[in-house]
């Protein structure tokens, strides 16, 4: 898995403990269901493993999340991280 995070997301997340946690979340969307990611640098109350590493940044998935080639993290202007699958909003 390729890590990709500006210099200022990876400072943030470096700051909270260098690990990311990444678990999908569902929603309904057009009559269906769609799949993103949420991401949180403090530890949820389950189980994760870890899914790969770069920049100093360790990120852990769900037991069933398969692994991307990409994984793009971001900061929002709040401070939270925000994870996209292969670039892209959507799982999948």
């Amino acid at each position: 898995m390729r890590l990709v995070a500006t210099s200022e997301t990876t400072a943030h997340v470096l700051e909270h403990g260098g690990a990311v946690y990444v678990s999908p979340k569902a929603s309904r969307c057009c009559g269906g269901r769609a799949y993103t990611l949420e991401a949180a640098t403090d530890p949820p109350n389950r189980a994760f493993h870890p899914i790969g590493s770069g920049q100093g940044i360790e990120v852990w998935g769900t037991e069933a999340l398969p692994v991307p080639r990409e994984l793009h993290l971001e900061l929002t202007r709040r401070g939270a991280v925000r994870a996209f699958w292969d670039g892209q909003a959507w799982i999948g």
